[in-house]
């Protein structure tokens, strides 16, 4: 989060925990504050993602974005190894994992580096 939020030009996140609105519900937060309200979306898969029915909700309104609007809005982070088996298990992930470019998150300082980069990059990117 610093890292994108601080960096030059700074980013700014939609998190839940500071940008959502205090009693109005998640799900209303989530459509309206984090995929209407975003120009990208940043999917972070891990064990934690797979088992998690908010972030699978999450995943699922982000892709009826991305069909609505044919737009790259979509970036994907694998975060650690997650069986292939497991990601059929949320729907469109592995699908969408197979046919677009994601990053993997590296704890190998140089490849860390380059993550950064090439996330700010796809960020930064203007849709075509």
């Amino acid at each position: 989060m610093e890292n994108l939020e601080n960096g030059v030009p700074p980013i700014q996140l939609c998190l839940h925990m500071r940008d959502f609105q205090a009693g109005k519900s998640i799900t209303s937060n989530i459509i309206d504050e984090g995929i209407m309200g975003s120009r990208k979306i940043i999917v972070v898969v891990s064990q934690h993602f797979i088992d998690s029915d908010w972030c699978r909700f999450e995943f699922e309104l982000a892709q009826s974005r991305f069909m609505m609007e044919r737009s790259a809005n979509i970036i994907i982070i694998i975060l650690e190894d997650v069986e292939e088996r497991k990601t059929k298990k949320v729907f469109g992930l592995h699908k969408h994992l197979k046919k677009n470019t994601y990053l993997k998150w590296s704890r190998d300082p140089l490849r860390n580096m380059r993550f950064w980069i090439r996330l700010r990059k796809a960020i930064i990117a203007t849709n075509k």
